[in-house]
């Protein structure tokens, strides 16, 4: 596991200033300025000898400091027990939406959520990497061209007369060789080679060193996101899917120092926002198994026409029998109850097109209590409402709640599905 020394916490939104007596020196900012003007300030806007993130959480590793950017929607304070909570939530969060595979991963290598969120992603990568070894690389059929002193496979007479005019011994020739130095290996291996650059666990160390002797056979090519696209994944290759995937986010990600200056820097970020939605969506989206409640179909950022070649697309749209409902994530801390102008604009749009009348604005909760849906003002669309609530994500222990789509559903949807009908959904 990495030295806890080399790990700093902050929040979403927090700014990291300079300051020699801390874990954050001159030398990381400098190193995070070049990566943010690179990136275009995606993750943080670059200050004076500081660092602003913004909606984006996750994890950066800056030559020797792990730097985990965490969620935060509560008006606790900043302490070590506040950052556990929501370093733990993250990392379930992360594992809800499918974005990090934790059942792989030895509760006795990492001791699991108290492990640095980097090192999670690491020791998984390379825990695929090794089953794919386990159970053999694979191999293809390629052809390659050279001058060999016999003839194999069929000659290129145009090479060959060029090449050997005065080696009347040698043939240019092409032929097929059956070996494992194709584009899946290729990918693990730069993700292998990434990993011995910035990986500073002794551990990994270990491991990235053994798995890179079983690759000895297999070119070093620049792997760019082309690569992937590519892909194609059937019954042979399905095993390395998730080592792939891992293996794309580690290298599309990673910034190396060109001038040499051991400044590397490796971002996996994700957009709060979208995970949020997601993460809701995926806690409602179990209650359309669930024989006790209405609730037949929950779709996730629906798209339809909207003007010319323009979409509209809302979160989640819940459809019971006979009943729609508009539900819109929003991950920010709302002050005194009351959404931007913008915000219920978009749901008074929402509530025309999806045909519904009810459009629900859904923030994490803070100390603010959900207000009861309200009507648009105009006589003419006196029917269609629009309600501000707040789901409290966590439960008593200070965990997230295990059951969050069926806590939304009891405190926002039931009683409304009750209480009427849609009109005829379309």
């Amino acid at each position: 596991m990495s030295n806890p020394k080399n790990i700093l916490q902050v929040f979403e939104h927090h700014t990291l200033k300079v300051d020699e007596e801390s874990t954050f020196k001159m030398v990381h900012f400098n190193a995070l300025e070049k990566y943010g003007y690179m990136t275009k300030e995606k993750f943080f806007s670059v200050g004076n000898k500081r660092i602003k993130f913004n909606n984006y959480v996750g994890v950066i590793q800056v030559k020797n400091l792990t730097i985990e950017i965490l969620p935060k929607a509560d008006n606790n304070g900043e302490d070590k027990a506040s950052k556990d909570k929501w370093h733990n939530a993250l990392i379930t969060m992360l594992k809800e939406c499918k974005l990090i595979k934790i059942n792989t991963i030895s509760n006795a290598k990492l001791k699991l959520k108290s492990a640095s969120i980097l090192d999670l992603y690491y020791d998984l990568f390379l825990s695929e990497s090794e089953t794919i070894f386990k159970h053999g690389l694979r191999k293809n059929y390629r052809s390659i061209e050279e001058n060999l002193n016999k003839v194999k496979g069929k000659i290129l007479f145009t090479n060959h007369i060029r090449k050997n005019a005065f080696h009347k011994e040698r043939f240019f020739v092409e032929h097929k060789i059956f070996d494992a130095d194709n584009n899946l290996n290729q990918i693990l291996l730069k993700a292998l080679l990434v990993l011995k650059t910035i990986a500073h666990n002794p551990n990994h160390n270990i491991r990235i060193n053994k798995l890179l002797l079983n690759f000895e056979d297999v070119s070093e090519e620049n792997i760019t996101d082309k690569w992937f696209k590519k892909i194609k994944f059937d019954r042979n290759t399905e095993r390395y899917r998730q080592a792939i995937t891992l293996a794309k986010l580690i290298i599309l990600r990673y910034s190396p120092d060109l001038k040499g200056g051991n400044e590397n820097v490796l971002a996996i970020m994700f957009d709060m926002n979208m995970l949020y939605e997601n993460y809701v969506y995926r806690k409602l989206k179990k209650l359309q198994n669930d024989s006790a409640n209405p609730i037949i179909n929950v779709k996730e950022q629906n798209r339809t026409p909207f003007w010319e070649t323009r979409g509209l697309r809302a979160d989640i749209v819940v459809e019971t029998k006979d009943k729609r409902l508009v539900i819109d994530t929003k991950w920010k801390v709302l002050k005194d109850n009351k959404p931007s102008d913008a915000d219920l604009k978009q749901m008074f749009v929402y509530n025309l097109h999806y045909n519904t009348d009810l459009s629900i604005l859904l923030y994490p909760k803070t100390t603010l209590e959900s207000a009861n849906k309200k009507p648009f003002r105009d006589e003419k669309f006196k029917a269609l409402n629009c309600q501000v609530a707040f789901t409290d994500l966590f439960n008593d222990d200070g965990r997230l709640e295990k059951d969050l789509g069926k806590r939304i559903y009891n405190e926002l949807l039931k009683e409304e599905i009750k209480t009427g009908v849609n009109k005829e959904l379309s």
